[in-house]
């Protein structure tokens, strides 16, 4: 059967889905082979659905709008790249013309640069708050969140993604970041002792895990451009040209994926009801196109893979929240929120770069045409421009002038031109107030303290638009931690019983109470431990060792705990899931202060405080004395004596000491018997 050749008319509505060069193939028949793909009937209806929806979506990208000022979405982007890139036209085959100047000036690139560094540097993670079924906080489970959004955004490398999505965001009219959780595996070589090896699966840490992708928008595709949530999109589709070998780790186990052939192209037949194949060029020997197809409202998530269905027809989105995994950020709006794209910075620079490379232009021939001018020739003799050369003697006839033409110019007037220019591109993109460029001894402090707010005033809606991008990002992202970093494997299985084992998480180092420790989080359904029980674990114990471990033993890990730079959260993960997460996003900036301002502030306050009765002096020992300095403030506990002097005795009086007064005959003598035996009660404060 995939040797029968058979015309086929391939219509508009066919291409989009697997082949792009679709203007090859609009001439009417084509001889194409009828593809061994041949599913089901629910699988061809799907498909066909599909590719009624990709055509209507391809639409937008090519359809111009007003929003766009009349241009289209590939036409708008096209030409805001352009600009942001430093693009400047080729040079000129015409001798005439090939002189002029073709600069480019860069004031759009250092621009967007520059308040994409503010913005970045200002906006990274957001912060969390926990709620249980009452409404009530709970601050320790905000932490533990805190802690692990922290975790995946290390390993899904957070930080670059988030700086190139602000730069997206400032260049394009949308940005579009794809997060997901996945699990890849690849078969590798095992090399055995003898030099033999075996092959086996295994977990592949490059494309598994938390994954974070900035999509272009040429290979997004939405249902509805006058619905500006992406979230309520009754669909999405994501076009991408991928090597054959990346998309097979996903997707050989399914029974269709014999039919996928790099470069080959399964194109269906709506009238024929029918698959052909068709080798696509821009795809070459090696890549194949993969679609995926995301229905809010039919809850379905299907791939396609040169046309071939490689998941299950009704395949559901995999999601707990049943939320797109995409986010949707930009730089201002262009309406009160209704169009789905976004005015960018770049085009909002446009028209004035435009003319500043212009003038820019004219005032550098100008000045090669005043340093250089032309030169005319008045005679009966053709001279060339070959005797303008330094020290050559040329013979001239009696009848013969030379005479440089004047060319009347005001290179000033166009300086001043771009001045003016160059100021009006700083009032769009705010750039001189947030780069600190305002010369501050030309104004009072009254004055500059009135631009720093202003320009915090003007930037604030930018902040905040990011805002809206990085909280919907970590929605995703609390999400997809709950679903699959709560979840327990398991370990083994004991008659009827199962054990399920869960993963832990160790943190980088961080300042805790005036200490620097290493949180560890512990997962469990088992037990529940109490505080002590927590700290003898973080000195070294056994955690099948605490229900029967003698006192003594359990002082002494109690003991190493204490001076341990390690604490331990424990958490039941089913209770973790219930809880219900906000994320909080602050765009408002705090002004910075110096290291040497706030140890000055922080003393001045320790002096005050220190005498006042009503002041924890542990306390404020800690945190205003030794941690304003950078030699104690990492390992304030190295500083602090825990051992308590023996209090004096007061003479004179029955009863011995003031304890034994207060206390009672004998506290004292108890009371020195037990210092330095056991730490103070630190662990009661953590579960």
């Amino acid at each position: 059967m995939s040797g029968e050749r058979k015309t086929a008319t391939i219509t508009d509505l066919d291409l989009p889905v697997a082949q792009r060069n679709k203007e090859n193939y609009k001439a009417g028949g084509i001889s194409l082979p009828v593809s061994a793909y041949n599913p089901s009937k629910e699988i061809k209806d799907r498909t066909r659905t599909v590719m009624e929806r990709f055509q209507r979506a391809a639409e937008t990208h090519e359809k111009p709008y007003r929003e766009f000022n009349d241009t289209s979405l590939t036409v708008r982007m096209d030409t805001d790249q352009k600009l942001f890139n430093n693009w400047r036209e080729a040079k000129s085959d015409d001798p005439d013309e090939e002189w002029h100047s073709r600069a480019v000036r860069p004031i759009v690139r250092n621009r967007t640069i520059s308040i994409a560094a503010h913005l970045s540097g200002q906006l990274l993670t957001p912060a969390f708050r926990a709620q249980n079924d009452r409404q009530q906080e709970d601050k320790e489970a905000s932490t533990v969140i805190r802690y692990l959004v922290e975790w995946a955004n290390d390993q899904a490398e957070y930080v670059r993604t988030f700086l190139y999505a602000v730069i997206a965001a400032l260049v394009n009219p949308a940005s579009i970041i794809h997060t997901e959780y996945a699990e890849h595996y690849r078969t590798i070589k095992d090399i055995q002792e003898d030099g033999s090896w075996k092959e086996k699966e295994v977990l592949d840490e490059e494309l598994s895990g938390f994954q974070d992708q900035l999509v272009p928008l040429d290979e997004f595709f939405i249902a509805d451009v006058y619905e500006h949530n992406i979230q309520r999109q009754p669909f999405l589709l994501w076009r991408r040209a991928l090597p054959y070998h990346m998309v097979a780790l996903q997707y050989r186990e399914h029974s269709n994926w014999k039919f996928v052939k790099p470069g080959i192209q399964n194109i269906f037949d709506a009238t024929e009801n029918s698959f052909y194949e068709m080798h696509d060029e821009s795809l070459g020997d090696t890549l194949v196109e993969k679609v995926v197809y995301y229905d809010r409202y039919n809850d379905l998530q299907l791939c396609f893979v040169n046309g071939v269905l490689v998941t299950d027809v009704a395949q559901p989105n995999p999601r707990k929240d049943k939320q797109y995994p995409f986010v949707k950020g930009g730089y201002e709006l262009i309406d009160e929120g209704k169009f789905f794209y976004y005015f960018s910075l770049v085009r909002k620079m446009a028209d004035d770069a435009d003319i500043i490379n212009t003038l820019y232009r004219m005032v550098i021939d100008g000045s090669f045409l005043k340093t250089m001018p032309p030169v005319g020739v008045m005679g009966d003799v053709e001279i060339s421009s070959s005797i303008m050369v330094p020290r050559k003697i040329t013979t001239i006839g009696e009848n013969m002038k030379i005479e440089p033409l004047g060319v009347g110019s005001d290179l000033g007037a166009g300086m001043s031109v771009l001045e003016k220019l160059e100021s009006s591109v700083s009032e769009s993109s705010n750039d001189v107030q947030q780069a600190g460029l305002t010369n501050p001894n030309d104004k009072t402090a009254f004055q500059v303290s009135v631009e720093e707010r202003n320009a915090q005033i003007l930037g604030g809606m930018v902040r905040r638009m990011v805002g809206f991008m990085v909280r919907d990002w970590m929605k995703l992202r609390v999400s997809d931690i709950l679903q699959f970093m709560t979840v327990g494997e398991i370990d083994e299985i004991v008659g009827d019983d199962a054990t399920l084992k869960y993963r832990s998480f160790l943190m980088p180092k961080r300042t805790i109470g005036g200490k620097s420790v290493s949180p560890r989080l512990l997962m469990t359904t088992q037990n529940q431990y109490s505080p002590e029980q927590v700290m003898a674990m973080e000195g070294g114990a056994e955690e099948g060792q605490l229900e029967n471990m003698p006192k003594e033993t359990l002082d002494e890990f109690l003991n190493k705990g204490f001076k341990s730079e390690e604490r331990i959260y424990m958490i039941n993960p089913i209770t973790f899931r219930d809880l219900k997460y906000k994320v909080i996003v602050t765009t408002e900036i705090e002004r910075p202060v110096s290291e040497a301002l706030e140890r000055v502030l922080n003393l001045e306050e320790y002096d005050r405080a220190v005498a006042n009765p009503f002041g924890d002096q542990e306390a404020l020992y800690r945190d205003l004395l030794l941690g304003s300095y950078s030699k104690t403030k990492d390992d304030v506990d190295k500083y602090v004596k825990r051992e308590i002097a023996p209090p004096l005795p007061v003479t004179g009086q029955s009863g011995g000491s003031v304890i034994n007064k207060v206390l009672g005959r004998g506290a004292e003598q108890q009371l020195n018997a037990n210092v330095g035996t056991a730490p103070l009660g630190r662990g009661v404060l953590r579960k």
